[in-house]
């Protein structure tokens, strides 16, 4: 499953009250996704994504992407198991001229708990006497 957000800056927006936009996912393991800069930015546009407090990319904490004309993949390998499934995308501008934006897109496998209740069940089959299933 595909997630992607489109997210625009107004001009001016400093660091410190940085825009937080929420992206929504679902219970599953997340595997990588992209971050797109369009050209005009000109690294005046900051992106930097967190999943609670834990920033997830860039990974190197305190850090965040100001790129220009740029598109960067990122790999991931982090499981979703518990709500609230989002992920808070902070960005902020530093132009005082225009407001920037950037598309941001992550790539999930979503989980079913069916396969699990239905182990379950079947587990529970094996324990009742006189029904076995051929």
């Amino acid at each position: 499953m595909d997630f992607i957000k489109y997210v625009s800056t107004p001009l001016g927006t400093l660091e410190a009250d940085a825009k937080i936009t929420t992206l929504k996912l679902t219970r599953g393991r997340l595997t990588g996704g992209f971050v797109f800069f369009p050209s005009g930015p000109a690294g005046l546009l900051y992106m930097r994504a967190n999943i609670g407090v834990h920033q997830l990319i860039p990974f190197n904490s305190g850090e965040a992407y100001h790129l220009d004309d740029c598109m960067v993949p990122f790999h991931l390998g982090i499981d979703l198991i518990s709500p609230p499934y989002e992920i808070q995308i902070h960005t902020w501008n530093e132009s005082l001229v225009y407001d920037h934006a950037c598309t941001i897109g992550f790539f999930l496998v979503p989980k079913s708990r069916r396969n699990k209740e239905i182990n379950a069940l079947q587990a529970l089959e094996t324990l009742c006497e006189g029904y076995h299933k051929p």
